[in-house]
């Protein structure tokens, strides 16, 4: 995916410098206005985490709905000590992912990702 990602803007795969600045962006939520931070029971098994994707699969189309929209963050998740200084969440809990909501900047352009063709990613049983 970073290759993808990075790629569609242009950025070497070796250009250290420029990806660490795009992903600093994150840090800044890409300049939304509001970030949410989604943190899990400790408990819950791995298949579970699959209803908690779906879960803000979901939150991320209501916010569409209503104009809004959104970008789920994993790399939040690489920093949950910090977060977690902020946010003080009960020990059960571990940070999984954020999300940043807010209005698309309507001057700024983004890069087309390519996507897998659905027959690389799906296969139908018959």
């Amino acid at each position: 995916m970073g290759a993808r990602r990075y790629g569609a803007l242009g950025i070497a795969a070796d250009d250290a410098q420029a990806r660490a600045r795009v992903r600093a962006e994150n840090w800044n939520c890409f300049g939304a206005s509001t970030a949410l931070f989604c943190y899990l029971d400790r408990d819950m098994s791995t298949p579970q985490w699959a209803d908690s994707g779906m879960f803000l699969q979901t939150v991320m189309l209501l916010l569409r709905a209503e104009g809004l929209h959104s970008c789920t963050q994993i790399a939040w998740a690489e920093y949950h000590h910090t977060v977690n200084e902020l946010i003080s969440p009960p020990n059960e809990r571990m940070l999984f992912c954020g999300m940043s909501v807010g209005y698309a900047n309507p001057a700024s352009t983004h890069p087309s990702i390519p996507r897998a063709p659905l027959t690389e990613t799906v296969t139908f049983l018959e």
